[in-house]
């Protein structure tokens, strides 16, 4: 995840709240290893910053691959698009472009709630780089009810 913050810790209580505040993805754990995380100035940042939007765009490739295999071909299509496999695979699609967390996401911008990184997000870390961290996320759940979807909304029951 790219984070601002004036050092590790700040940054890592950052990424802490987001995860603690997120609403449809949970996970039982949440750790940032210091380790493998490092702030603008170190030398593989703007390396592990490119190799993380890479394993998005390979992803959004692979989603695309597999409503084309589904057959979906043109944009008129989507307005027939059954329920289904397809439609959930597009859901994801649309979620990693328009920069909705998913457990999906490899590489996250919490800067700019984005899967990428735009161009005045790159200036900003070009002129002040110990501001800006890359860190490593490990996160997991291992209980079956860690997924929050179903306290959304109430179906109501006949007993209701």
């Amino acid at each position: 995840m790219l984070v601002d913050g004036p050092d590790l810790d700040t940054s890592r209580r950052r990424v802490e709240r987001f995860f603690a505040r997120t609403i449809l993805v949970k996970y039982d754990s949440v750790q940032v290893v210091a380790e493998k995380s490092c702030n603008g100035t170190h030398g593989l940042f703007w390396e592990k910053l490119a190799a993380g939007i890479a394993e998005n765009r390979a992803l959004a490739a692979a989603l695309l691959a597999d409503l084309k295999e589904a057959g979906l071909t043109d944009l008129d299509a989507l307005t027939t698009l059954p329920q289904g496999y397809a439609s959930k695979t597009l859901h994801t699609m649309a979620h990693l472009l328009d920069g909705f967390f998913g457990v999906d996401s490899r590489f996250y911008n919490l800067n700019d709630d984005s899967h990428w990184l735009s161009a005045s997000q790159r200036s900003r870390i070009e002129q002040d780089p110990a501001s800006s961290w890359l860190l490593h996320v490990e996160a997991s759940s291992q209980s079956g009810d860690a997924d929050q979807v179903s306290t959304l909304r109430t179906i109501p029951t006949a007993a209701d």
